[in-house]
């Protein structure tokens, strides 16, 4: 049994509320104001507070800084009936511990409670930081479904320190806004600092990480900082982790384990202050049994983890994400292109988007690039690299049929051969957006390019 607050202005959901938890055996209170609420909060003392974000004389974002300053206790669970998921998420700084959107349903806000309870014997409460919309205006994470939700609460918590985070999802999924975000919240005055572990072969790539000293090799003609150094105390973010050298592997461990490292050809140690967050689009744990992963630099890393979901299963999200791209190839093409029509977006609902979000602004950009007028229509995304990908397979399974493309009797070598060529054709010969949809390293594009001869094509 636990001791429950209400506080909401509306009457009928707080008596729905009260019924649905005194049925569980909890004491419930309700209020209905800020004022009413602060008194009931000081001499109930209860377990789980229920808060609206919008109340008559303030705002439930301002009680719970109250509450959080003046020590008044309890887990709060944030209710807003706004679809402002920033602005709702933003309110939750003040350190509640979930939020739940009107219109009410008792079984998730039941769920939300229970959890509450479990985590009330840490008294700790979980900040939820995620106001990605200060990333930048062209590069926010759009969407309100629930998988972008949860997403913003992982978001929020792995923000609080400064573990290491392991991001992982296919490609095109969004991985660098996500680290980009869990910088800007726990180290904004900080450098932010990338690194593509597949851009580099592996002296070149030590060398840009750990720096190197004058005389190190041949042509170091000067002492040079690495990104590990450049990164100060904020944020050292290495991209596609799952393609790193087996040696470079060992290195990076001791930086996580010791917190030092040297430049090479020095002998000098160097703190290392900054927190780690890695992404891959590999199983990098299925890597770990053959030794392609070390499984020790694999714990390391994931202190934090966040497994972001493929567009494909969070296609509620199609339509703002569409409304969203289609602002920013406006703004960068000078072009006004407003409509879509209603068969382009069914015919997007139904593909299965390999690229995920980097595929979508692909083809969303190409579309505004090339439509006659203000509207996207069906033609301008049936270009024929693409439209055998849009085409369902008849057994349902969300893969494309693909039997009048590769007949029986090609070999595998020259059907990744065809593949290959027409990903490529799809993609203009741009080679990140084709490592995107093949996911595949762009060292490993290259050398099938040049094995199957497609340079030209």
């Amino acid at each position: 049994m636990a001791t429950l607050l209400v506080i909401d202005d509306d009457r009928s959901a707080s008596r729905t509320l009260m019924l649905a938890f005194e049925a569980h055996d909890h004491v419930v209170h309700t209020s209905a104001t800020v004022d009413e609420g602060r008194k009931a909060w000081k001499q109930h003392a209860p377990d789980i507070i229920l808060l609206d974000l919008m109340l008559p004389d303030g705002t439930g974002q301002e009680l719970l800084e109250e509450a959080t300053t003046e020590g008044y206790g309890g887990i709060v669970i944030m209710i807003t009936g706004h679809q402002n998921l920033e602005k709702a998420i933003s309110a939750m700084q003040a350190g509640a511990f979930d939020y739940i959107h009107k219109p009410l349903d008792i079984d998730e806000l039941e769920l939300a409670v229970n959890k509450a309870l479990e985590h009330k014997s840490s008294k700790r409460n979980l900040a939820l930081v995620a106001d990605l919309n200060a990333i930048d205006t062209n590069d926010r994470i759009i969407g309100q479904s629930r998988a972008i939700v949860e997403l913003h609460k992982q978001i929020g918590l792995v923000s609080r320190g400064k573990t290491n985070v392991l991001i992982t999802g296919e490609s095109g999924t969004g991985k660098e806004l996500v680290a980009r975000a869990i910088h800007r919240h726990s180290s904004p005055d900080e450098p932010f600092i990338p690194v593509n572990c597949s851009a580099l072969a592996p002296t070149l790539l030590e060398s840009e990480l750990f720096g190197h000293e004058k005389g190190a090799f041949t042509g170091a003609d000067r002492q040079k900082p690495g990104r590990m150094e450049l990164a100060g105390a904020g944020t050292l973010f290495l991209d596609e982790i799952g393609d790193l050298d087996a040696s470079l592997q060992v290195k990076l461990l001791r930086v996580v384990q010791e917190r030092e490292y040297e430049r090479v050809g020095g002998l000098k140690s160097l703190p290392f202050h900054a927190r780690v967050v890695a992404a891959t689009h590999r199983d990098i744990a299925a890597m770990i049994p053959s030794g392609r992963f070390r499984e020790d630099l694999y714990f390391r890393l994931k202190v934090g983890h966040i497994d972001l979901p493929p567009l494909r299963e969070r296609l509620d999200d199609l339509e703002p994400l569409i409304e969203h791209l289609m602002v920013k190839a406006n703004r960068q093409l000078h072009r006004e292109v407003k409509n879509v029509s209603k068969k382009v977006l069914n015919q997007l609902r139904n593909y299965s988007w390999p690229g995920n979000i980097r595929e979508l602004e692909n083809r969303i950009h190409v579309a505004v690039m090339t439509a006659p007028g203000d509207t996207l229509n069906l033609e301008l995304l049936e270009d024929k690299p693409w439209k055998v990908h849009s085409e369902q397979s008849d057994l349902g399974s969300g893969e494309t049929d693909n039997s009048s493309l590769f007949p029986w009797n090609q070999s595998l070598e020259q059907m990744e051969k065809q593949h290959i060529k027409r990903v490529l054709e799809g993609v203009r010969n741009n080679y990140g957006d084709a490592c995107d949809v093949l996911g595949i390293s762009r060292p490993t594009l290259r050398k099938k390019v040049r094995d199957y001869g497609l340079s030209n094509g």
